[in-house]
């Protein structure tokens, strides 16, 4: 055969055409899952990066968490296999039918923004003579040291109940018989580089996790996100990211 008829032929393709390459993802989850099983983590997949039916099922068959910001997400993490306890739903101005599907679902958690959040989920559950679980998203007033376009987890940013106000949440809580508060959330941002942002994180999360004791309310999980940074300039290099150190940290300074 010459070299012309062997060069494969791609004029059935519509565009854009994604390859991805599953090998390595399966490394990478194999990494991710021996350095974070051992210690008690469970991780869970961000949809909103990527919800390929493929890679989805990949993951969520590896065993990992989904982390939803819609109700579609929600849907498409079901239908991919992710089981409803392993689900947490993120992300600000949740409608009414997307909090109805969650409910609906029994999802493991709701990450809470602000407090006419929490009360509009308290509303819908109680219809539903449910309690849903939440976790707050506190901010925590960390720099993530990354473009201030992807920052999350400082006070400018919209993101998540200011500390401060924890106090309000607290006695708002008391009056509400369709919420349990099971959990605290945070995040700083993506394309972090520098881990001695997640040690600064694990402090700071120690700290909150005093005011929840001196308030006697028992937390049952920690939830803490940000984004472990790529390699731009070098993209071949480094391709699985450095879970070791990255998991190191929260075993030697979050409580």
């Amino acid at each position: 055969m010459n070299s012309e008829a062997m060069e494969p032929q791609y004029t059935d393709l519509n565009t854009p055409c994604y390859f991805y390459d599953m090998d390595l993802l399966r490394e990478t989850l194999g990494s991710i899952s021996s350095h974070a099983s051992p210690n008690g983590y469970k991780v869970h997949y961000a949809l909103k990066a990527n919800s390929n039916d493929r890679l989805l099922r990949t993951i969520s068959q590896a065993g990992f968490g989904a982390d939803c910001v819609s109700g579609n997400e929600i849907q498409k993490a079901l239908e991919t296999g992710f089981a409803p306890a392993d689900i947490v739903f993120a992300g600000v101005g949740k409608a009414d039918w997307e909090i109805d599907l969650a409910l609906n679902h029994d999802i493991g958690f709701f990450n809470c923004e602000s407090l006419p959040e929490i009360e509009v989920i308290a509303e819908r559950a109680a219809l539903k003579n449910k309690k849903a679980r939440i976790a707050l998203r506190i901010n925590p007033e960390i720099d993530a040291k990354t473009h201030h376009y992807i920052t999350t987890g400082i006070e400018e940013n919209k993101f998540g109940i200011n500390r401060k106000d924890l106090p309000k949440v607290v006695e708002l809580l008391k009056k509400l018989n369709n919420i349990r508060l099971k959990g605290i959330h945070v995040h700083i941002g993506s394309q972090i580089t520098d881990l001695d942002v997640f040690k600064s994180l694990c402090l700071r999360m120690n700290e909150i996790q005093d005011f929840f004791r001196k308030e006697h309310i028992e937390l049952t999980d920690i939830n803490v996100g940000g984004g472990l940074g790529l390699n731009y300039e070098n993209p071949g290099e480094d391709a699985i990211p450095d879970f070791d150190s990255y998991f190191k940290v929260f075993r030697e300074f979050l409580e």
